[in-house]
């Protein structure tokens, strides 16, 4: 049985973080019993190389307090299992690891979420927001903005990925995962023709997109409760159907994964950012192989988040004389937690981990 490590793309892992008294929850962490470990197949991609391309490691379990509990005790306990998981990028095969954890810790009873993107690098920027896209409800919840060298500015929207045949769902909801698709379908039929589904303009106003388009502006993560539209497509709708999610980040989050992070912090899916400020890399870029083996990294377009901010270090960023860091670059995390002695391959000695565990914990349950 091989051991699931960093340099596996996505683990995962599922626990009780029931206990007596707060002070109870981080030695229960310590106490996984890992249940089984499957390696699958990667699939073969435009963003594989071949041989390349390392397996996507699963390990499911739950904490040995409960692991001689009856069937009966381990139900009634379902509603305080967290489940975890761990991209260390975004590829085709880290998409699939991601839709085949879900299955995993679903059925094992995770009500809660960590997902963690700390020293991930980025990747393939479409598997990140195919992957966000799975965790908003709204089709028409804004993703991330991309702006080219031209000055078009392009919306990217939920329902550009429900439109795709890899589109697996919306996840960690108790609402069914056909939720958004069958919204999509029945505000936007022609969509789903072949060949229906078109960008939005790149040269229209976000007044325009909103219009024309469904556009949604993001919402504030610490504004759920603020009075919304009573639509259907509203945001803020059905929260109590929704599985609270906080995700782990670290300087060695970078572009694509600032992606992932933003577009759900944006529009309110997360109960917390726990860790340190993200690298601040907004860019998109194309290799291009040169006839001495080197390459050619060109620049073609930046992304912003769903709340208009650059998050490369550029533009607003600043250099701060009293702390010595860069302030304004980069994705702010909610509640600090360093990592800089690096990220213990034993999840329940991550204090990362058992600080989630608290968000996820003292949260006031609107998710």
């Amino acid at each position: 049985m091989n051991s699931c490590d960093g340099d596996r793309e996505a683990v995962v892992s599922s626990s009780s973080s029931s206990s007596s008294s707060k002070d109870d929850k981080a030695p229960l962490v310590n106490q996984f019993e890992w249940m089984r470990c499957m390696e699958l197949g990667y699939m073969d991609g435009p963003d594989s190389n071949n041989d390349m391309a390392p397996p996507i490691c699963f390990q499911c379990g739950n904490s040995s307090s409960n692991s001689s509990s009856s069937s009966n005790n381990n139900n009634n306990n379902n509603k305080d299992n967290v489940g975890y998981i761990r991209l260390t990028r975004f590829s085709r095969s880290s998409t699939a690891g991601y839709i085949q954890a879900i299955h995993e810790l679903e059925k094992a009873g995770a009500q809660s979420y960590i997902i963690d993107v700390r020293n991930n690098y980025g990747g393939v920027i479409q598997e990140a927001m195919l992957t966000a896209s799975t965790l908003l409800r709204n089709p028409h919840s804004v993703l991330c903005y991309t702006l080219n060298s031209r000055g078009g500015f392009t919306p990217h929207d939920v329902e550009e990925y429900v439109v795709d045949a890899r589109y697996p769902g919306y996840f960690l909801s108790r609402d069914p995962q056909s939720v958004t698709l069958e919204q999509a379908k029945r505000e936007d039929p022609d969509y789903f023709k072949e060949n229906g589904w078109y960008p939005p303009s790149s040269y229209a106003s976000l007044r325009e997109q909103r219009l024309k388009r469904g556009i949604m502006p993001p919402i504030s993560t610490y504004s759920t409760t603020s009075s919304s539209p009573s639509s259907s497509s509203s945001p803020n709708k059905n929260l109590e159907s929704r599985k609270k999610v906080v995700i782990l980040i670290n300087e060695g989050t970078a572009s694509s994964a600032e992606v992932f992070v933003s577009s759900l912090r944006d529009n309110g899916r997360t109960v917390a950012l726990v860790g340190t400020q993200t690298y601040g890399k907004g860019l998109i870029q194309h290799t291009i192989p040169m006839p001495d083996g080197g390459g050619l990294r060109l620049t073609v377009a930046e992304y912003l988040t769903p709340s208009l901010k650059h998050v490369t270090k550029v533009g607003d960023a600043k250099y701060d004389p009293s702390s010595g860091r860069i302030v304004g670059g980069g994705v702010r995390p909610d509640i600090f937690c360093p990592s800089t002695q690096g990220i213990p391959s034993n999840i329940g000695a991550d204090i990362c981990v058992g600080i989630a565990l608290d968000a996820l914990d003292d949260d006031d349950g609107i998710f």
